[in-house]
């Protein structure tokens, strides 16, 4: 049975089942036996370089470099800092594809790109995770994805237990990532992509920030045990075997020791056609083995990939990730506890300052000002915050996807539907809230009509966020938000009113979704309704129709207004969505 921390997580799928069942673990973590998993890649005379300056003088990164990945050995690349070791395997993986020379094969055929991408897990130096998932629920996410929908609960959770166990994770898989350490962190990335075996790993720095146990006896002994590949760990193009030939090495190349440089490549090069003559005779019984028909680039590869990846539904994915999402809310402090105590407290605030203008004829002026600052409050509040926040959730969507876990439209969908959640709570609370206490109608059709356009402009808030933080990430982010909202807010019709601007600047208050906005909140407190509370002898603007004619409202009817801010959010959502898109296009070119 598994501990939780709060008993009333929305994690409850992984409780109550998890006894660990050994025999159906191990048969789960069988290496798959299929023709996909005898893959041979060739690299040969792989060269290169980088423009350096304005003058056109070029860096070389990579000269000539030779070599190959045998099917069923773990390859090492060993070189010093600098040396181009993530620059190689980025070709490999066809991440780098401009100024490059040379060959790279896979099976003897020419690299299929598409269909190579699929078979291929990278996992890169820096590797992201959702910082509110604890270890076990990480992986447990992982498993539910990548596995066959119908496994067993039991299953999946002795595999779980299984892998931390392999990779010294179990003492802390109710830890949440934020506070896993470094080495921690590596080797959870590592077990999130050991539950479905693709053909080639691919592993940028996989020792880095462990200790020498960490990397000799959790990492080498899981790879080992785990596809049974331990036989030839240290070899190198050179097949360096002995950890004493590649310190030698690599002391005599970063000039720590005298060396002829020359002759060493010529060294390593005449060893290099050595082995592969040595080897010639089991490459050949390779190609035997592999049926020409399952070559990178033909139609049965999607079929194999297919059936060791076991692809889920849309629905199976976005229940799987809808839950994730839920247990995230729920712990990330910023995204709801503070977003929600924010809106609340500002609310309180309002109705202090405001209290009671709703009604008061003489206060007509301050009580728009109220109208105008709640749409500026849910916009900015909700748009900062989610620029803030998904930039880290977009990086962890892209290795995801990349990495063959669930499809873009499940993923989008799924963020659509639970920040919903969210934002019908923030908007419900501070628009109940300050509306009471400001005094404005208590009317049911009246509150439905501002709680609607509150609902609305917190949407394209946040979407507006995600969107400016996926093009420009964080820093940038920030600095375009206010940069193109503060604008639009002159032309929304409350500092300068529609009809008294200039003809050439009215144009731009049609496309401004600011105007429709306020518009709308407008006529829901003011439209068709009996005159206003006058204390004095006389009241100028105690007629509604008054203070609407004299800030040109209305322009369009109210279910036009709702029509117009619904297909903003739609066009917002569109341009994020086709965004991910081209992020995902060019990862994977």
């Amino acid at each position: 049975m598994l501990e939780m921390n709060d008993k009333n997580n929305a994690a409850k799928i992984l409780k109550s089942d998890c006894e660990i069942h050994m025999q159906e673990s191990e048969i789960l973590l069988e290496p798959v036996k299929s023709w996909n998993s005898q893959m041979y890649i060739e690299f040969n005379d792989l060269c290169y370089s980088v423009p350096c300056n304005l003058k056109g003088t070029k860096k070389i990164i990579l000269h000539n470099v030779t070599g190959h990945f045998e099917s069923g050995k773990v390859t090492v690349i060993v070189g010093p800092s600098g040396s181009g070791k993530t620059t190689l395997l980025k070709i490999i993986l066809s991440k780098q594809q401009v100024n490059i020379k040379g060959t790279i094969t896979v099976n003897s055929a020419k690299q299929n790109r598409k269909m190579f991408r699929k078979q291929v897990c990278y996992i890169p130096q820096q590797f992201d995770l959702l910082p509110y998932l604890t270890t076990r629920e990480t992986l447990y996410t992982a498993a539910r994805l990548k596995l066959d929908v119908n496994q067993s609960k039991q299953a999946i959770c002795s595999m779980v237990n299984d892998i931390a166990k392999r990779l010294n994770l179990s003492k802390c898989l109710d830890t949440l990532a934020n506070k896993l350490s470094g080495g921690e962190r590596k080797r959870l990335s590592i077990g999130v992509e050991m539950f479905v075996q693709p053909s080639v790993f691919l592993l940028d720095e996989p020792t880095s920030g462990l200790d020498s146990t960490d990397s000799n006896q959790t990492f080498l002994r899981t790879f080992s045990e785990h596809w049974d590949v331990f036989r030839t760990f240290c070899k190198t193009s050179l097949d360096l075997c002995y950890t004493w030939v590649v310190k030698f090495v690599l002391e005599v190349v970063t000039e720590q020791k005298g060396g002829d440089m020359e002759n060493l490549y010529k060294i390593c090069c005449d060893e290099y056609v050595k082995f592969r003559l040595r080897n010639k005779h089991n490459k050949k019984e390779l190609d035997l083995s592999i049926n020409s028909k399952q070559k990178c680039g033909t139609k049965d590869t999607d079929a194999s990939i297919n059936s060791i990846i076991q692809k889920k539904s849309t629905w199976q994915q976005q229940k799987i990730l809808f839950l994730r999402s839920l247990i995230y809310i729920k712990r990330d402090r910023i995204l709801t506890k503070l977003r929600i105590v924010t809106h609340i407290i500002i609310a309180l605030l309002l109705g202090t300052v405001f209290y009671n203008f709703g009604d008061d004829a003489e206060k007509v002026g301050s009580n728009i000002a109220y109208l105008f600052f709640c749409l500026l409050f849910l916009y900015f509040t909700n748009a900062i915050l989610a620029v803030q926040i998904f930039p880290i959730e977009a990086t962890v969507f892209l290795r995801e996807h990349l990495n063959n876990w669930y499809s873009l439209r499940s993923y989008y969908s799924v963020k659509i539907i639970s920040d919903l959640l969210i934002q019908i709570l923030c908007a419900s609370s501070f628009t109940l809230i300050s509306y009471y206490i400001t005094g404005q109608p208590m009317e049911y059709d009246r509150i439905l009509r501002v709680w609607g356009i509150s609902l609305l402009i917190t949407i394209i808030g946040q979407t507006i966020g995600i969107l400016s933080g996926t093009i420009f990430g964080t820093e940038l982010g920030m600095f375009f938000i206010p940069a193109i909202g503060i604008p639009l807010l002159l032309f929304a019709g409350f500092f300068s009113k529609l009809g008294e601007m200039s003809i050439y600047l009215q144009p731009l208050t049609y496309v401004n979704f600011f105007r429709y906005a306020f518009e709308g909140i407008m006529q829901a407190i003011y439209l068709d309704r009996p005159n206003l509370t006058c204390l004095e002898i006389y009241c100028y603007l105690r007629s509604p129709n008054k203070i609407l004619m004299m800030m040109g409202i209305p322009t369009v009817p109210y279910y036009v207004t709702l029509i117009i801010l619904a297909s903003w959010i739609f066009f917002f959502h569109a341009i994020t969505y086709a965004v991910l898109l081209w992020k995902i296009y060019y990862a994977k070119k």
